[in-house]
């Protein structure tokens, strides 16, 4: 007796998709191909002093990153605010431009080169951000911008006028050759910056004690934080005062009380 040809072709197709699910089922996936993954982009934050030789900065901004297909070239983009010497020249963040390859025939760098540094002078920023390309032509997000700030000396930012550096014999650091001392206090009114800026704010280090004091710190007219330097210990600390938007102008310390703040250096946050 023959099975029904109906029969017999309902179960040749049952027994085909069943290889085929089979198949489907054991084949491996083919692996998609994925955008660069950036694995490091670092710079010095907060340069430290110096008191000697050119005073001047190259920190170096490095990068990498990693991708299944290899990566075929990082581009770097840069900007920079200068130092203000004048107040009628403002220092503010300029645009962002990129890091031209040495033979200026594109923007996107060697994969073999993993670094680039900057050039700052005192009280200037230098800001980076890299991504990266692979073989597939797909492209990494940009990082977000890392800064790396030179300090500026109190002497080299504070328009004297007529008060004496009162504490000129304190020595930074262990260091025989410490930066001037500004000294704000109501019995010597306001200290001004030499130069102008468009920033958000100023990091400070002072001097913190039970005899120490108070100051507004303002960009122009805008008030941007209050800084107190008033502890029950003694020592140096770092204050950060920040506005959420820029305020152009002189930065102005103005005293809250006779008790000093007492201040080494400062950098300006953009």
């Amino acid at each position: 007796m023959y099975p029904r040809a109906g029969r017999s072709t309902r179960l040749l197709a049952l027994a085909v998709l069943g290889f085929l699910g089979a198949t489907l089922l054991t084949a491996a996936p083919a692996a998609a191909n994925t955008a660069p993954r950036i694995t490091k982009a670092t710079i010095s934050t907060w340069l430290p002093v110096k008191t000697e030789g050119i005073i001047q900065w190259t920190p170096a901004f490095s990068y990498a990153a990693r991708d299944d297909q290899g990566v075929t070239g990082f581009q770097v983009q840069r900007k920079s605010a200068p130092w203000s010497t004048s107040p009628t020249r403002r220092a503010k963040m300029s645009a962002a431009g990129y890091v031209w390859r040495a033979d200026g025939s594109s923007t996107w760098l060697y994969p073999s080169r993993t670094s680039v540094r900057g050039r700052l002078d005192p009280g200037a920023v230098d800001c980076f951000r890299v991504r990266a390309k692979d073989a597939a032509g797909l492209t990494s997000a940009w990082t977000g911008w890392r800064c790396a700030h030179a300090p500026m000396r109190a002497a080299e930012t504070w328009s004297w006028c007529c008060q004496p550096n009162l504490i000129s014999g304190l020595h930074l650091d262990g260091s025989a050759d410490s930066p001037a001392v500004a000294y704000v206090s109501t019995r010597f009114g306001t200290q001004r910056s030499n130069g102008a800026y468009c920033a958000k704010g100023v990091r400070v280090r002072v001097f913190k004690g039970p005899g120490q004091g108070r100051m507004n710190v303002f960009l122009g007219s805008s008030k941007v934080g209050t800084v107190s330097a008033w502890s029950r210990t003694s020592g140096w600390k770092w204050v950060t005062v920040r506005r959420s938007t820029d305020a152009c102008g002189r930065v102005r310390l103005v005293p809250l009380t006779r008790a000093p703040v007492q201040m080494t250096r400062n950098y300006m946050l953009y």
